[in-house]
């Protein structure tokens, strides 16, 4: 299963978006006619751009809603503050859809087509979500299924203690198709850690244990491997030439494990026996896919992700210049505000891949008019004005201050070559 189309209204700031998604094997169609470079390099990845507050996180919460609507009422979901609150009327419902490509994984032909859709009442004080589709999907309803496979990541995502998990009395809090996603909307909510899990696989199937231990491996950056080793009742990690247990990990090694460990739980939980994790078909959500990475794994973790998991549909919000600088604009969308508060989704003009992170931050997809201390390109404002007026010294001290930075005083005269000294006069 895969998202083709989403659409929202007067859902929390929208009043209305609409927006095509890339998923493994779309077709250039009349929604990416613009777009120059076909195939696109990462044919799977999405990524939602955007302000704080532009509402990008509003948009996975819109596809999580349509994708678990069918059974929200026995979900364990309860939906709060998501009808838009207009200044000017009133506005008492709010309605998402999703048109979905099927596969034979959900027990439908290969390209059949699904529109799943709901629609939030406010009723006084108490907001309430309701299906809108018919549709007949009868895997749906299928806990332990592969079919309809998608999960979502919120941007406080962590994982449990081994201690404070039973997965027994999770799946009777909440439906697990919703569970797979409630750390999008419940802050307070922990992942399934490997721990939990995983140390069965080896005795009971020792050959989807060893899948597992590959693809933690591969989806690692450089550096960092997992050994598949238990101490303690804690996974042990090779970190360069130290053995380290998972507790001992870095925050952003554990923040990204908590959520990629908890993916693989899933996937296990439903893939039948015999199958090879890799192809099974879905999809994932990330809020702020750059949490706690360092900048040098921010360059390779979405197009890891992408090519490991080829045949999942990946749906990411960012902050990180460096995450953009990995992804063709054909992978953007653009979330800003319009008039009146609204926001709107675009494509970017600019093509992103291959810019410098100073580059994209000043173009139209981050919109910084300098990447410099604001109080410090005030200052060189100001000199570069004075030497556009004549005045002496000044686009010497420019040159100097835009070169050194202001951490340090700026070179005295005599250690400028001469030549330099020389341009700088005559200018």
């Amino acid at each position: 299963m895969y998202v083709r189309h989403l659409e929202i209204r007067d859902l929390r700031a929208f009043r209305s978006a609409a927006v095509d998604l890339l998923y493994p094997g779309r077709e250039q169609d009349a929604a990416f006619e613009e777009v120059v470079r076909w195939p696109v390099r990462l044919p799977n990845v999405n990524v939602f751009l955007g302000n704080n507050g532009s509402g990008k996180s509003t948009l996975l919460d819109a596809v999580a809603l349509a994708l678990i609507s069918p059974l929200v009422s026995s979900s364990g979901y309860r939906p709060q503050s998501l009808i838009r609150r207009a200044s000017r009327g009133k506005v008492d419902t709010a309605e998402m859809a999703v048109d979905l490509v099927l596969h034979e994984q959900d027990g439908r032909a290969d390209g059949d087509l699904a529109r799943l859709a709901a629609r939030v009442e406010r009723r006084g004080a108490i907001e309430f979500l309701n299906p809108m589709s018919s549709v007949i999907l009868d895997r749906y309803f299928e806990e332990k299924d592969s079919s309809f496979f998608f999960v979502g990541y919120g941007a406080s995502r962590r994982a449990e203690a081994l201690s404070a998990n039973d997965l027994a009395t999770r799946r009777r809090a909440r439906a697990v198709r919703y569970e797979r996603v409630s750390t999008l909307f419940e802050d307070h909510l922990a992942l399934v850690p490997l721990n939990a899990w995983l140390p069965g696989w080896a005795i009971e199937n020792p050959g989807r244990h060893k899948q597992v231990v590959t693809l933690l491996n591969k989806l690692l950056p450089p550096g960092v491997t997992f050994t598949g080793e238990l101490e303690a009742g804690e996974y042990l990690y090779n970190f360069r030439s130290l053995v380290v247990p998972y507790t001992a990990l870095s925050d952003g090694y554990r923040a990204y494990l908590s959520w990629v460990g908890d993916l693989l739980y899933h996937l296990c939980m439903g893939a039948p026996s015999g199958s090879k994790l890799v192809d099974s078909r879905g999809v994932i959500m990330v809020d702020e896919i750059d949490l706690h990475i360092h900048p040098a794994w921010q360059r390779s973790i979405i197009p890891t992700l992408s090519r490991t998991l080829k045949n999942m549909q990946f749906i990411f919000t960012t902050h990180s210049p460096l995450v953009v600088s990995t992804i063709e604009r054909a992978n953007i969308y653009n979330v800003e505000m319009g008039p009146r508060a609204t926001p709107k989704v675009s494509r970017p003009a600019q093509e992103t891949f291959g810019l410098s992170a100073d580059q994209i931050l000043r173009s139209d997809v981050f919109g910084l008019d300098s990447t410099r201390d604001p109080e410090f390109a005030e200052k060189l404002r100001t000199l570069s004005r004075a030497a556009e007026q004549g005045e002496s010294g000044a686009a010497l001290a420019f040159l100097r201050s835009a070169s050194a930075g202001g951490g340090e005083p700026p070179p005295e005269p005599s250690a400028v070559p001469d030549w330099f000294q020389k341009f700088s006069d005559r200018s």
